[in-house]
């Protein structure tokens, strides 16, 4: 448990937090030995818009992951779940990622798990995430799966 949220991850798994978290705001990243890396993002309630809900705080993480690639955004899945009585938002998206330069090429093909939770009684959102490659998704998946089953937000 860290700062009144916890979650389960294996022991050969490598935490690593940046280094200006906080309680009120902060990320670790789960790296698995497997090439997998879980990230887990908390901040504020407050700072997000007063009118934005969880959809419209998910639709901006998305928004925000294919202006960063200049790519094109596929849902694969989109489904209200819950979290610890809290309503969240899954997202599975593939992201088409073009190829630069003189040469081109084909594009290249992630895909990202999100989990996009508002908690009133700790005052903070968490997002929970992970990109991999086509190849590894159902790997990526069953991970990322895992520290949302385990996810404790208070």
């Amino acid at each position: 448990m860290i700062y009144g949220f916890s979650f389960e991850y294996p022991t050969d798994c490598k935490l690593e937090f940046n280094p200006k978290f906080k309680r009120e705001e902060g990320d670790v990243a789960l790296k698995w030995p497997q090439n997998f890396t879980v990230f887990i993002s908390w901040g504020p309630l407050g700072r997000l818009k007063k009118s934005m809900t969880l959809e419209d705080h998910a639709n901006f993480s998305l928004d925000r992951i294919k202006k960063g690639v200049q790519g094109k955004i596929s849902t694969i899945e989109r489904k209200e779940t819950e979290v610890q009585g809290h309503k969240c938002l899954f997202n599975h998206v593939r992201v088409e990622v073009p190829r630069r330069g003189i040469l081109g090429g084909k594009s290249q093909y992630h895909e990202v798990r999100s989990l996009h939770l508002h908690c009133e009684r700790s005052s903070r959102y968490f997002v929970i995430y992970g990109t991999t490659t086509v190849e590894k998704s159902e790997q990526q998946g069953a991970t990322v799966s895992n520290v949302i089953k385990s996810f404790k937000c208070h």
